[in-house]
């Protein structure tokens, strides 16, 4: 199972909805979406650049 952190953002491919993630604990579940389990959702290089 994939590990979540505090202020992980999930993103579900099929609808487009995004949650961020609050408190973390320990859990082999995952969070689903559109019946599907919801995906890290990756920054691009170009939103990196644009922080500094």
């Amino acid at each position: 199972m994939t590990k979540f952190n505090k202020g992980d953002k999930l993103v579900c491919v099929p609808c487009g909805r995004e949650v961020i993630i609050g408190c973390c604990g320990i859990s082999d579940s995952a969070i689903l979406c559109c019946g599907t389990p919801m995906k890290k959702k990756t920054e691009t290089k170009t939103a990196k650049s644009r922080k500094r």
